[in-house]
């Protein structure tokens, strides 16, 4: 009698572990529910011999909450490349961005040291649930002050994303 009560009591259990388990292997994470939008820009800039800065190539880069892709080249002839990004460089981005407390941070403008020659200029501008932001910086080696670690993760993952679909 001790025996069929106890294999109950094991059955209740488990039956209650497995529909308390089940639903969260369906549901994704709170980072992968949330929306995230993406506007990306890199210029190459060189400086002319009247001091000018002008654009030798300029890139523009849009992701959708739907993960439908837009890059632009913005120098030369027309160069446009439609793409849907996978969910694992989405679920990647919106780790950068949503898990890392880096959307409350306020945006911000990391300038150029003065007078170079060349540089790479970014900016990106990021929207998620009702939160927008935007950062510019500069390559690390013409950056007047020091670029947060994460800022340059978020664009050299984006760099990459685009040199395997561009």
């Amino acid at each position: 009698m001790v025996n069929k009560f106890l294999l109950v009591i094991v059955g209740v259990v488990a039956a209650m572990a497995v529909l308390v388990l089940v639903p969260s292997f369906d549901n994704p994470s709170p980072e992968q529910q949330q929306d995230l939008s993406v506007e990306y820009t890199r210029q190459n800039l060189t400086r002319l011999e009247d001091g000018r800065l002008v654009a030798s190539s300029a890139e523009d880069f849009v992701i959708r909450n739907d993960r439908s892709a837009v890059y632009r080249n913005l120098t030369g002839g027309p160069d446009v490349e439609q793409f849907t990004v996978s969910s694992e460089e989405m679920n990647s981005l919106k780790g950068l961005v949503l898990s890392t407390g880096f959307m409350p941070v306020p945006g911000a403008d990391y300038p150029q040291k003065e007078g170079l020659a060349n540089l790479t200029k970014y900016t990106l501008k990021l929207a998620s649930g009702g939160n927008s932001k935007t950062i510019t910086w500069v390559n690390l080696e013409a950056s007047q002050s020091a670029v947060p670690s994460i800022v340059r993760n978020i664009g050299e993952q984006l760099d990459a994303i685009i040199e395997r679909r561009a």
